[in-house]
């Protein structure tokens, strides 16, 4: 009876997520089925790469989707039966594909525990009852609606990016609540096998999209202060990790600019669109030596092209630090993009049962308004003046560095992929929007449980 009580709290959690697994896993059909898009074949391709060389890395995928396809790289033995080019109107039914059958199983897994495990990491690190059951059931359903679900069944890494994410800042939510209320950091075996595995985690995920790779000077620069924090500087946890992630930083970068896929074909399309066309910009690039195009094609303008693979980058990055206003402005006259709803358009969702129930449901839980934005960044500053202020506790700097780092992981993931590449914009932002949408959930209702906390006092 005791133990009923004591946990009946965590009972109802677990409960919530049984039912919701089942629905998950019955609602919306056969979880082998998928279907591929437009960029499915070079992840095939990339994959063939011997897993002990520098193509994992340095080939047109990265090494965490290159690991994966390995699974379905077989032209003869893994037919691609359902593809999709919703921007054609070519838009299909999904199916059991074979091979692409276990990364569609693998997406599907990954997702499910991903959604569950991060809503019960922020309710355990919760008070309240009523707090800590809404707060796991909304991180559940952010992930189980058609909003995100379905995506689980695409061919493509947006699945990864925001199940492996969300896998990442649960192992940090408890690493760092641990870190904060140790004496001695990293001393226990809980604690290292915690940073071994973030860590690892950490790094898949950011070799899976390549603008993932900028998450990790933003956690570097966040990581460095804590060097000055006496019982952490006694430890060798800190300097040993932002060895491995400046390491990792500078192996991403090489193998991005070796491969040329970071910059030849989804730059271009951003000169292309946000450049050419506007001759006092084309100015600001010929201080850099830019040539004229030969041709309208990339392809077909060789001096253009030797110019743009080696020094594009370097131009474009400084023009966007210089022009605030066009970046504003950019952003401000295609808002549509930032708040819109991004339900998947590649398949066609008859097996999915009571759709519409569960669409109507993603959008309590998953936000298509701006306000998302706003939010956000009043809830990061409350966060971080409170973390500063005479209301400073272990548990309140644990939350507001976590949430310093998510808000930063998310906003420049969403700036880089929003202007460097204007091809299938709408789907290479995708995962970023959701990150600043799953930010309310995650660092809102904490406040909530502060509250309540200090009310029953």
């Amino acid at each position: 009876m005791n133990f009923l009580k004591k946990q009946f709290t965590n009972l109802i959690i677990l409960l919530v997520f049984a039912i919701g697994i089942f629905l998950r896993g019955t609602w919306y059909g056969d979880l082998r089925l998928s279907t591929a898009n437009a960029e499915t074949d070079s992840y095939i391709n990339s994959s063939r790469a011997p897993i002990f060389s520098w193509g994992m890395f340095a080939g047109q995928r990265l090494f965490t989707t290159n690991l994966i396809f390995k699974v379905a790289n077989d032209p003869a033995n893994c037919p691609i039966i359902s593809y999709s080019l919703p921007g054609l109107g070519e838009e299909g039914k999904r199916e059991v594909q074979p091979c692409f059958d276990k990364i569609a199983l693998l997406q599907n897994y990954l997702s499910i525990f991903g959604w569950c495990f991060l809503g019960w990491m922020v309710a355990s690190k919760l008070s309240n009852p009523l707090i800590r059951i809404f707060s796991a059931t909304a991180i559940m359903l952010f992930g189980f609606t058609p909003q995100i679900a379905e995506w689980d069944s695409l061919l493509s890494p947006e699945s990864l990016s925001l199940s492996l994410f969300a896998i990442t800042l649960g192992i940090a939510l408890e690493l760092i609540f641990r870190v904060t209320k140790s004496e001695i950091p990293f001393k226990t075996s809980a604690e290292k096998l915690l940073l071994a595995l973030l860590i690892t985690v950490f790094l898949l995920w950011v070799f899976v999209r390549d603008v993932h790779l900028y998450a990790i000077p933003i956690t570097i620069i966040l990581l460095t202060p804590l060097l000055l924090i006496k019982k952490i500087k006694a430890t060798r946890a800190l300097p040993v990790t932002l060895a491995i992630l400046l390491i990792t930083f500078l192996v991403g970068y090489a193998s991005a600019r070796d491969s040329l896929r970071a910059t030849r074909f989804p730059l271009m399309n951003s000169l292309d669109e946000y450049i050419l066309p506007h001759p006092a910009r084309v100015e600001f690039f010929q201080k850099f030596g830019m040539p004229e195009k030969e041709a309208e094609s990339y392809f077909d303008a060789p001096n253009y092209q030797t110019w743009a693979d080696e020094n594009a980058a370097k131009a474009y990055a400084i023009f966007l630090v210089t022009h605030p206003g066009f970046v504003i402005t950019t952003l401000w006259e295609n808002m549509d993009l930032l708040t819109g709803e991004y339900g998947q358009p590649y398949f066609i969702t008859d097996e999915v049962k009571n759709r519409n129930f569960l669409l109507t449901l993603g959008e309590m839980v998953n936000p298509d308004s701006g306000v998302v934005y706003l939010l956000s960044l009043v809830i990061l500053i409350v966060y971080f003046f409170q973390a500063m202020g005479k209301q400073y506790t272990a548990k309140l700097s644990a939350w507001a560095w976590l949430a310093i780092c998510a808000y930063g992981i998310a906003a420049a993931t969403l700036f880089i992929s929003y202007f460097g590449d204007t091809a299938g914009l709408r789907r290479h932002i995708m995962p970023s929007v959701e990150m600043f949408r799953l930010f309310l959930w995650v660092f809102l209702l904490p406040f909530f449980d502060m509250a309540f906390n200090k009310t029953s006092e």
